[in-house]
């Protein structure tokens, strides 16, 4: 009987640990005699380590950087060079106080939210320091070498889309490792329209949601001026979240234009109301955002540099049709142009994540791992 369960993630971006959060909550609503623990491996490299790492991924590669970004998750997506990145995983987590954690909670599963996670546990596996059925989610729209360096020693990957499980199948993986379940979302991202009336917006408006307080703000700013400046007949609702600097900004630019229907918002507990209220996502491609919006059914105008995962994210919502892409000023304008005389535009963006149909992933993924 399955009792304990451990979920292992890495915060890079917010996007797997929201994940493991997700799974937590969900299943001890279904079942409250279950153990569920989530740690964080960056909690168990040495300080330097974990800054440096943290630093060099979200400020300077992934922020300032992307183009080298890019040609570091290239080089990597590669059946030999992935094998550098099991070397980096076991350099920067593979520590005593880890594998006691792991050892002494003996857990009976374990579902991993990253590939150095799914590594590190792989390696205890093959020491026989552990005998936990180990899963994958997969929490990008592109498949990368590294998330299946370790399928042999899974019970299972869940992926969100049959693109990527296409991909994996091409690798030679048994078609029985791969299940389609979508992400694992909060049950409490349910769309209806009350909120609005919640939120006091005009319901005869397009409502926007802005989500532009992430690691390259900065380059956000240029597009929000643009969407206030047109002066558009819309309501919109700026999220900076923990991004004091860029709410501050924001808000200050808000009372220069002397705007009415703009409302910044800072950290949060709300999204899924903020979501629910709006009829499009202005934000770049991060996985679990644009998870958010398919699942919700929330048509999306992608912006910002995009390099790594986030480049194989907005293509595949291209390829789907469930976005529009603003690489610069002048094709956000003309986006926002065309949405505002015809907003038709976004019910057909709408209808098309209809296909995806994804809104039980929680649910078969505890009937996976109950079974």
């Amino acid at each position: 009987m399955i009792k304990k369960i451990l979920v292992p993630y890495a915060t890079y971006g917010n996007g797997h640990k929201i994940v493991a959060n997700y799974i937590k909550t969900s299943f001890l609503n279904k079942d409250d005699n279950l153990i569920i623990k989530t740690i964080d491996l960056l909690d168990y490299a040495t300080p330097a380590m974990r800054k440096i790492s943290k630093t060099l991924f979200e400020k300077t590669m992934f922020a300032k950087r992307p183009v080298i970004w890019d040609l570091v998750y290239r080089f990597y997506n590669h059946n030999i060079q992935a094998k550098g990145l099991k070397y980096i995983a076991y350099q920067l987590f593979d520590k005593d106080s880890l594998r006691k954690e792991i050892i002494n909670f003996n857990p009976d599963v374990i579902i991993s939210t990253h590939y150095f996670a799914s590594m590190i546990v792989s390696k205890y596996k093959k020491k026989n320091l552990i005998n936990s059925k180990l899963y994958t989610i997969i929490t990008d729209y592109e498949l990368h070498e590294a998330w299946i360096k370790t399928i042999n020693d899974e019970e299972a990957v869940i992926v969100s889309n049959k693109d990527i499980r296409n991909e994996i199948l091409k690798k030679g993986v048994s078609k029985e490792k791969v299940k389609v379940f979508g992400m694992p979302l909060s049950d409490s991202f349910i769309n209806t329209n009350i909120y609005k009336e919640k939120l006091k917006l005009d319901k005869e408006k397009i409502t926007i949601l802005f989500f532009g307080g992430g690691n390259n703000s900065k380059v956000s700013i240029p597009f929000f001026k643009k969407l206030i400046n047109e002066n558009y007949y819309f309501n919109i609702i700026f999220i900076a979240g923990n991004n004091k600097k860029i709410k501050k900004k924001v808000t200050k630019i808000v009372k220069e234009y002397d705007i009415k229907n703009v409302k910044v918002i800072g950290f949060t507990k709300r999204v899924n109301d903020y979501m629910n209220a709006s009829d499009l996502v202005i934000t770049k491609p991060g996985g679990m955002t644009i998870s958010e919006c398919i699942f919700m059914q929330k048509p999306m105008l992608l912006i910002n540099r995009s390099a790594g995962q986030e480049k194989g994210n907005y293509k595949y919502l291209l390829k789907k049709k469930y976005a529009l892409k603003a690489s610069n000023i002048y094709k956000f304008n003309r986006y926002l142009k065309k949405i505002n005389k015809d907003p038709s535009i976004l019910e057909k963006m709408k209808n098309n994540m209809k296909n995806e149909n994804k809104k039980k992933a929680t649910d078969e993924l505890y009937r996976l791992i109950i079974k």
